[in-house]
C-alpha cells in the first residue's frame, strides 16, 4: 500500500509511463467507462513475479463510486491474476476505516486475514490500523460468477 501527500508532474508522468509497460513485476489497468472521456480509475497487480501471491491495488474515481464499477474492475483484474498469471492467492492491504473497500472485496470472496495495528501514518492524527485481506481462486470464482459470464 502506497501513501503519498502528492505527486509532482514528473512523478505522475513517470508513473503513467511505467503503468503502460508490460515489463517488470507490476501490471496496471485503466478503468474505462462508457460516457466518460478519461479513465475513472485503475486497478493493479503488484509483485507478480517475485512472489506467488500478488497484491491487488485499486483507485476508483468519486463519480462512479457505488455503481459497481470498482467491483467489476477488481473482478476482471483478479481473473487475470488467477487465469493469466497463475496466482494461487491474491491479497490486499486496506485501511481499517475503509468500509466500502472491505465490503467490495468481501463480495468477491475475500477473507480478512489479519490486522496490522498502527500501520498507516496520518498527518496530525494517530496512526490507523491496516487490514490484510486475501482470496483464493475457488473463493473468488464462487463469489464473482455473476461478473465473469
Amino acid at each position: 500500500m502506497e501513501q503519498r501527500d502528492g505527486f509532482s508532474l514528473e512523478e505522475a508522468e513517470a508513473w503513467v509511463g511505467r503503468a503502460m509497460g508490460v515489463e517488470g513485476e507490476d501490471r496496471k489497468y485503466a478503468i474505462v467507462v462508457e460516457g466518460y472521456d478519461e479513465p475513472v480509475g485503475f486497478t493493479a497487480l503488484y509483485g507478480l513475479f517475485r512472489q506467488t501471491a500478488p497484491e491487488l491495488g485499486a483507485l476508483i474515481g468519486d463519480d462512479v463510486r457505488g455503481k459497481g464499477v470498482g467491483r467489476r474492475a477488481e473482478a476482471l483484474t483478479l481473473a487475470k491474476a488467477f487465469d493469466e498469471f497463475g496466482a494461487h492467492r491474491v491479497y490486499g492491504r486496506i485501511p481499517a476505516r475503509n468500509e466500502v473497500a472491505k465490503k467490495t472485496v468481501a463480495g468477491l470472496g475475500w477473507k480478512h486475514e489479519g490486522t496490522m495495528r498502527g500501520h498507516l501514518r496520518r498527518e496530525g492524527a494517530p496512526a490507523d490500523d491496516c487490514e490484510v485481506w486475501g482470496v483464493l481462486p475457488d473463493e473468488f470464482r464462487a463469489a464473482a460468477a455473476d461478473l465473469l459470464t
